[in-house]
């Protein structure tokens, strides 16, 4: 019986880091993809990212427009840059 108050009690602190977690979305503006292979190597180095659960991407003037909806308690918008980065497509937040 003193089992189960232990029990309950792990199972609280491990349930309760779920409730601050929060889907999210950015925009982010995507540097120098201005090819039509380039939407598809941006929206497939996002969807790598932990977390990420979809991505949408669209031309725009000098680049593109990425938006990304994603669990906050697995990815943030540094990683988001960061992927996009790596892919060789630099981003930042869109204003």
């Amino acid at each position: 019986m003193k089992l189960f108050p232990l029990i309950a009690l792990t199972a609280s602190l491990l349930t309760s880091d779920l409730a601050f977690a929060a889907e999210q979305t950015v925009t982010l503006n995507v540097a120098n993809a201005t090819c039509e292979l380039c939407g598809p190597i941006v929206k497939r180095a996002l969807g790598k990212v932990p977390g990420v659960l979809a991505v949408d991407v669209s031309e725009a003037a000098s680049g593109a427009i990425a938006k990304v909806r994603f669990d906050d308690s697995q990815a943030n918008v540094a990683a988001l840059i960061a992927a996009t980065t790596n892919a060789g497509y630099p981003s930042s937040v869109s204003p």
